[in-house]
């Protein structure tokens, strides 16, 4: 749904001293793909953190529409050591026909750069083979993602996943026959521009780039 559920910063911050106490964890990676997007929610857990002093490294992700460079400082006082974001396309009408909000690719690399220059590192996260994409779109995203060279860089492939809004478009084109092959990292349904090899060879060609 479009609810975002927040827990309590003092139950994260409980919850993360256990698992300190009992496996000597210190180290946590935030699975929320919008973390910062109640920003006093996120600095309400930085204080918590900061306050506590147990000196905990994280990674977040989050649309870099999210972030501020003052709330990225407090992140990083908190223990923010790598931020990941969707960048997703280089070419914007591609993300606009999928309905993906974005920003700017100007923008995109101006926050990227601001946000390294703090010395947080980012890993960026593109997608091969959108509904309108060709070889032509999908390389110029793979160009973009070169001019950015972030520390690291994730291309996975569109996947219309069952219980989404975008499966109901593709219910008729699905080729996958288990849900096991809904991996993102190949092509499950019957593409307009783009076969199969197609986006196997492009998303090779990304990592070997």
């Amino acid at each position: 749904g479009i609810k975002v559920r927040q827990r309590n910063p003092k139950l994260i911050l409980k919850e993360m001293k256990y698992w300190k106490s009992t496996l000597g964890v210190n180290f946590f990676i935030f699975r929320d793909p919008v973390f910062s997007i109640n920003k006093k929610h996120t600095l309400e857990l930085c204080d918590v953190l900061i306050k506590s002093n147990e000196n905990f490294q994280f990674i977040i992700e989050t649309h870099l529409n999210n972030l501020d460079i003052d709330l990225v400082k407090k992140l990083k006082a908190a223990g923010m050591i790598m931020v990941k974001v969707g960048v997703e396309s280089a070419v914007s009408n591609i993300k606009k026909d999928a309905n993906r909000f974005s920003i700017d690719e100007d923008v995109t690399l101006k926050k990227i750069r601001e946000i390294e220059s703090l010395g947080i590192h980012v890993t960026t996260m593109f997608i091969l083979g959108y509904p309108k994409d060709t070889i032509d779109s999908c390389r110029e995203t793979i160009k973009y993602a070169k001019h950015i060279n972030s520390i690291i860089t994730q291309f996975t492939v569109f996947t219309p996943y069952p219980g989404t809004p975008a499966f109901d478009g593709y219910k008729e084109k699905i080729l996958a026959k288990n849900y096991e092959d809904f991996t993102m990292y190949n092509l499950i349904f019957k593409h307009s521009n783009l076969s199969i090899e197609d986006v196997e060879n492009l998303k090779n060609e990304a990592y070997k780039e």
